[in-house]
């Protein structure tokens, strides 16, 4: 009986090897060119000078060379 339950744990051991999943890189980390990452260009953000918020460039309210993320800070931004 012990023989059977380590050939069972044997062969668990050797199909897990075989067949586990390939996702991971090295140290457990999530590889890079996963289909969620390529999918989703990098945007850069921009800090608002008004409260420290970072928005994305696109988002971004721009007024005098400075980075707001909504037009009532670029607003108040102004009466600094």
């Amino acid at each position: 009986m012990g023989e059977l339950l380590r050939l069972v744990l044997v062969i668990a051991a050797i199909w897990f090897l075989v067949y586990r999943p390939r996702r991971s890189g090295p140290h457990g980390q999530v590889s890079r060119n996963s289909s969620r990452s390529q999918s989703c260009p990098s945007v850069p953000m921009l800090r608002c000078a008004r409260c420290g918020v970072y928005v994305p460039q696109d988002e971004a309210v721009t007024d005098q060379g400075r980075n707001f993320c909504s037009r009532e800070h670029a607003a108040l931004g102004q009466r600094q």
